[in-house]
């Protein structure tokens, strides 16, 4: 693994769309009930509360992955990314506080959220991205958090305008999801520039970068699946 390539392999961008158009995330029962207004405003919240379990873990696993990174210019996109995870130094502005700001405006008190007890659902979707990020080859790590910021980008911006469509919050209300609408796509295209090379260069290569785009993808539509059908439950 070399430098982050100023190349776009469109071979490699032509496979990532393709994965994209196939899982029509938006399409899944989530963002559809959210759509269609048959996702009761109760169990969008508790969703959302668990989700924020994943929100404060995700830049623990991808300083794990920077830290397997072999030179400093492989590193510097991630802990770009990661610096944004935290409000480029103003924690108010970090993703974990605008998220709990997001979830106080649902309605949700600051205490509720510290007393937080993940589900399993989503224990299982961090578990998971630390051990990526921990063992397994670089490069699928590299696809899997690419991959995630780039589909979150479009979630992130389902997500903002259903709570606006639903009439739980005004748009001026709704936080942390308007940056990642336009942020992700930033973060993503950081992780893609680090694949582009090596999947040109190496048909063994191209195969674990591929491999690791579809389990990315498969984490992300699967929390969302899970988190739909465990709507109902309610935790402390």
């Amino acid at each position: 693994m070399g430098a982050p390539s100023l190349v776009r392999n469109l071979k490699l961008r032509h496979h990532i769309a393709g994965l994209k158009a196939e899982w029509n995330v938006l399409e899944a029962p989530y963002f559809r009930a959210l759509r269609e207004g048959t996702f009761a405003r109760e169990d969008f919240v508790e969703t959302q509360r668990q989700f924020y379990a994943a929100v404060a873990h995700f830049s623990r696993p991808m300083a794990v992955l920077a830290s397997r990174l072999p030179h400093a210019e492989q590193r510097l996109p991630l802990v770009e990314n990661i610096f944004d995870e935290h409000g480029r130094g103003t924690l108010a502005h970090g993703h974990e506080a605008t998220f709990r700001l997001l979830l106080e405006r649902l309605g949700v008190p600051s205490a509720r959220a510290d007393l937080l007890v993940p589900w399993p659902e989503v224990r299982a979707f961090n578990a998971a991205l630390t051990g990526v990020a921990a063992f397994e080859d670089p490069l699928v790590g590299l696809a899997v958090f690419g991959i995630m910021e780039d589909l979150f980008s479009g979630v992130s911006l389902a997500l903002g305008r259903g709570i606006v469509s639903r009439g739980w919050l005004e748009a001026a209300q709704v936080v942390h999801y308007p940056t990642h609408a336009d942020l992700d796509e930033q973060h993503a295209e950081g992780f893609y520039q680090q694949l582009d090379a090596p999947h040109a260069a190496e048909a063994a290569a191209a195969q674990v970068i591929e491999q690791g785009l579809a389990l990315g993808g498969h984490l992300l539509t699967s929390l969302y699946d899970d988190l739909f059908r465990a709507r109902g439950r309610r935790t402390a």
